[in-house]
Formats: structure tokens, C-alpha cells, sequence
């Protein structure tokens, strides 16, 4: 008996204790967004709270624990949402509003359904990896754009939190996809449909998206320049581990972001890729970015891509951009 009153008692005690995140979730006109899944995740015991917001766009995470947490969203149509070091004190209720961006500013026409389209998964053909003369798995074919399966878990040097806070209050208005530069190498490919064509010493990328719209992976035993003239795609050479084919590239510049959110890197980076085809309709792709200017240690995200087998990649011009003078910033 006194086992079970003491068991009451701390539950009592920590109900009594417990804190409260509550706030509501907006788009960028300001507009209640339903049924989007909120997280928060405990900074000390990495301990997982969810919730749903209602009709009116309103969430609670309740009963939590005092501490800091990481309050995150990652749903499709929105631009993925996260602040850290949100410290909750025992008892407090912490009003946190959260406002989404829509992947295309909810312009007509192209915005929130057109892109969820292009990042849902599509039915494939079924059928075994196809396989080139040598053995070797045949990347070749048109491929939407590549889902993310895991964005990584990037640990940034102090100038790169700072940075990342500035795009973040600046609504991403510098992004270089807004004013018709280049998304770089791990963005491409990952808003439109872009095609492989594999030959024994060339894997050629081109991209419906992007300005270069395209990628060359050097196949032929070739190192890397002695001083590779910097550039927004860099230098790419690849050779096979098996069936998997492994792509490094080196000689970038400073200028294009690593995902939605602005994580910036420097020229010392270095990215590796891991491409595999298991069967006919997938592509699983990996992009570890090691960069010692930027971060702490290297960091993967993972994506896949689905076969399109009756696409072509089309033209992508970026001229009379009237953006710019439009993105909102400080």
C-alpha cells in the first residue's frame, strides 16, 4: 500500500510540476494551418512530445518535463520549421506561434500542391536494377524529385548558427534559387525531375532545375585538379564499392545553400555521395558533407527518388526574374 501511495503521490507531484508549450500554427499570410504534426524533443533525455494542431490551428504539448527542447514541423507543402533552446520552466505555460513557409509563397498556380506532387511517392514499374554491360547497376532515366528521407543532423560552428538565425528572420529572401543562382549540388535534383544517362566512363546529371543545369561524374579512373577552379557544383569523380557507386566532389564555392533552411558551407567542403538503385523504380541517394570550416563533423542526409519513365526533363530558363524586390526580409 505504501508502494502504490508513493507511486500516486509522484505522479501528483509531477503533474503538479509539469509545464506546458502551447501556441498556433500559421501559413505566411497568417492564415490557421489544421492537422499539422508538432514535436518537441527533450535537449537532456531526448525524450519525444507530439501534437496535432486543430481546425484553428491551435497545439498544446502538455505535461512536459522542465528543461529545453527543440520544437520541430516537417510536413509536406511547407518548408521544414525548427527552434532550438526553447527553455520551459516548471508549471510555466510557453506560448510559442509558429508561422510555416509555404514552399512557394502560396503564389497561384505553382505553389503548395504542385510541389507536395513532386515530393509524394508515385506508383514505378515493377522489375529487378538494371545492369550494364559489365555489371555494373544502369542509373540511367528520368527521376522525379528525390524525397528526403532523413535531413542529417548537422552540428554548426557558432557563425553558422548565427547565420542561420539571420536567413531565418530574413524569410530566406538571399536564397539563391530567388534570384536565378544555382541551389547547388545537394539541391539539385530535389524540387524537379532531372535525368542520368550512364556510359562506362561519364554519368551525366541534368536538371529541370538549376542554373549550371547540369552535373558530369567523372567514371574513367581520373583524380581530382591539383587546384580546382572554385564552382557551385564543384569536381566529381566516382568509382564502384560493389554496387554501390560512390561520388566525390571537391573545388566548391561558398555561395549556394545545403538545404531550404540555409545551412551555408565553405570551399574546404567535401561531399560524398552513395548512389544505389535496389530495384527497377527506385534510386537511394546519400550526401555526407564534410566541411571543418562549417561544422563540427561530418553529417548524411538520405533521399530517394522514383522513376518517371514516361517524362522527359524539359527547359528551365530563369529571366525576367521579378522576385527579389518582393522577398520580405529585416
Amino acid at each position: 500500500m505504501r508502494f502504490a501511495l508513493f507511486i500516486c503521490s509522484a505522479t501528483l507531484a509531477f503533474a503538479q510540476s509539469a509545464g506546458t508549450i502551447t501556441g498556433t500554427v500559421s501559413n505566411l499570410p497568417g492564415e490557421p494551418v489544421a492537422n499539422i504534426p508538432v514535436q518537441a524533443v527533450n535537449s537532456s533525455t531526448n525524450a519525444i512530445y507530439k501534437a496535432v494542431s486543430s481546425a484553428n490551428g491551435t497545439y498544446t504539448l502538455a505535461q512536459l518535463p522542465s528543461g529545453t527542447y527543440e520544437i520541430s514541423i516537417a510536413v509536406q507543402g511547407f518548408n521544414p520549421f525548427s527552434q532550438k533552446n526553447v527553455t520551459l520552466m516548471a508549471t510555466q505555460t510557453l506560448r510559442l506561434d509558429i508561422h510555416l513557409m509555404d514552399y512557394q509563397l502560396d503564389t497561384l498556380g505553382d505553389g503548395r500542391e504542385f510541389r507536395v506532387d513532386l515530393t509524394s511517392p508515385h506508383p514505378t514499374p515493377p522489375g529487378p536494377t538494371p545492369r550494364t554491360a559489365t555489371g555494373k547497376p544502369d542509373f540511367s532515366g528520368v527521376w522525379y524529385a528525390q524525397r528526403p528521407v532523413d535531413p542529417g543532423k548537422p552540428e554548426p560552428l557558432p557563425w553558422v548558427e548565427a547565420l542561420l538565425r539571420e536567413r531565418a528572420a530574413n524569410n530566406s529572401k538571399d536564397a539563391p534559387g530567388a534570384h536565378c543562382l544555382t541551389r547547388g549540388v545537394t539541391a539539385a535534383g530535389a524540387l524537379f525531375p532531372y535525368k542520368l544517362i550512364q556510359t562506362p566512363t561519364l554519368l551525366v546529371m541534368l536538371f529541370e532545375d538549376d542554373i549550371p543545369s547540369h552535373r558530369q561524374v567523372f567514371l574513367d579512373g581520373r583524380g581530382h585538379p591539383k587546384d580546382p577552379n572554385p564552382s557551385w557544383m564543384g569536381h566529381s569523380i566516382g568509382r564502384w564499392e560493389g554496387d554501390v557507386l560512390v561520388i566525390d566532389t571537391v573545388g566548391f564555392n561558398d555561395r549556394s545553400w545545403l538545404d531550404p533552411q540555409g545551412h551555408p558551407h565553405t570551399e574546404k567542403m567535401r561531399v560524398t555521395e552513395r548512389l544505389r538503385r535496389p530495384d527497377l523504380g527506385h534510386l537511394e541517394i546519400e550526401f555526407t558533407i564534410d566541411d571543418p570550416g562549417a561544422y563540427k563533423e561530418p553529417w548524411t542526409m538520405k533521399r530517394i527518388a522514383d522513376l518517371d519513365p514516361g517524362d522527359e526533363v524539359g527547359e528551365y530558363v530563369c529571366e525576367n526574374n521579378k522576385d527579389p524586390e518582393h522577398m520580405v526580409g529585416k
